[in-house]
């Protein structure tokens, strides 16, 4: 039951952002007491965003939280991303409505402010699909076996050259911030995302390292990583390392920080918790047994905002356009027809077949294909529609962003 004695309001000091956080925390149980254990990072990290609270009198019974930044759409372009997080709920409150009514309020403030889209992680895949939100990318978990492995490719060491992960962040920062738009969902990640990179650097159960590649000022990419905890890391024969960011800007850099990896002779095994699934890594070795893929999972959970918007910088294929209709309950304003393909945009045409928000989002972003969405009943029309709309759509690379927040 939506429970309308509540009052919607962002939160501005820093008081109330702490407390904002404070509840997410016990709601979400297994996050660490930022206030306590780094308080001056806690300040930084909750700086950037802007949280909104749901009120009943005076107490604070929800919460959630959104980030400024970018995110990439197939073909190169960026449009404004609002990374949403921190959504809670006191535990006294749950099923009132408070998050329909905080997540609803937050969308609307977003279109309003000029994001185009909405994005977030999900604890709960079967939550946000009723906001609107569709699966944006997925990500593969890949262990590769380095002892019984060797690269099939050239790759060249010279221009790898250890850094610290920690002094040298801003280089890191700066690096990332560097990346061409390679693949639909790619982030450009923000101030508050490096302030949390810098605690789990601190915080780690085990040393954190970090490797960059190519001639200082020109950096093309970095591979940041550590030591899976061992009782006896030294005469261990299962000796392992988890990759917790890696940035490649073209796909020699990529082929050469793998390289890195076999140049240590250390190390059994490199777990990759989170690549794309078109990942080339079982392409790069000579044998692509040692390579043990894991389950797909849901990554990237998008929200469009300002539909118009997203069209006019999506790039599509060949091919005569395809009408689809949308109805938007949150935002009106997406409601409508509207061509996908040459001159996109606002249509009166009729439409060739309807689509839900989420499952547009899912589209327009490479994550499903129209006939995956046409077999599962999420769309309907003739065969020749559905491949006049996968040419329109499809891209090069599989949609991921490789970060969580």
């Amino acid at each position: 039951m939506l429970d309308t004695a509540l009052t919607i309001r962002p939160l501005e000091s820093e008081a109330e952002k702490r407390a904002a956080f404070a509840l997410f925390r016990r709601s979400i149980l297994i996050l660490p007491d930022l206030a306590r254990l780094a308080p001056d990072l806690e300040t930084r990290f909750l700086a950037q965003g802007a949280p909104i609270g749901a009120f009943e009198n005076d107490e604070l019974l929800g919460t959630v939280n959104g980030y400024p930044g970018e995110i990439a759409l197939p073909g190169g372009e960026w449009v404004r991303h609002l990374g949403v997080t921190h959504v809670g709920t006191a535990p006294h409150a749950t099923r009132r409505g408070v998050a329909r009514r905080l997540l609803s309020h937050q969308l609307q403030a977003a279109r309003l402010q000029g994001y185009a889209v909405a994005g977030l992680r999900a604890s709960d895949a079967r939550i946000y699909g009723r906001y609107g939100y569709g699966i944006g990318s997925q990500a593969l978990r890949i262990e590769l076996d380095l002892s019984r492995s060797r690269l099939a490719v050239p790759t060249r060491r010279d221009e790898l050259r250890p850094v610290d992960p920690l002094a040298d962040l801003p280089l890191l920062q700066r690096i990332a911030a560097e990346t061409p738009a390679r693949r639909g969902a790619q982030l450009r990640r923000w101030d508050s995302w490096w302030a949390m990179q810098e605690f789990r650097t601190r915080n780690g159960a085990t040393p954190h390292h970090a490797i960059t590649l190519g001639p200082k000022g020109r950096e093309r990419g970095y591979l940041r990583f550590h030591p899976e905890p061992s009782d006896n890391w030294l005469v261990a024969r299962d000796r392992g390392v988890i990759i917790d960011d890696l940035i490649a800007h073209d796909a020699a850099a990529y082929r050469d920080l793998i390289g890195h990896l076999y140049a240590q002779d250390i190390i059994h095994r490199a777990t990759f918790p989170s690549r794309p699934l078109d990942d080339a890594l079982p392409l790069l070795i000579d044998d692509p047994r040692a390579v043990t893929l894991g389950a797909v999972k849901d990554e990237s959970w998008l929200r469009i905002l300002d539909l118009p918007g997203l069209l006019a910088k999506r790039h599509f294929g060949e091919g005569a356009a395809v009408v689809v209709s949308v109805t938007d309950e949150i935002l009106p304003a997406n409601s409508g027809q509207w061509r996908l393909g040459p001159e996109a945009g606002a249509t009166s045409e009729r439409a060739d077949l309807q689509i839900g928000i989420g499952d547009l989002a899912s589209l327009l972003f490479g994550a499903l294909e129209p006939q995956v969405l046409a077999d599962a009943g999420r769309i309907t029309a003739p065969d020749s529609v559905i491949e006049r709309l996968a040419r329109l759509t499809t891209v090069s690379r599989k949609p991921h962003a490789g970060i969580a927040f």
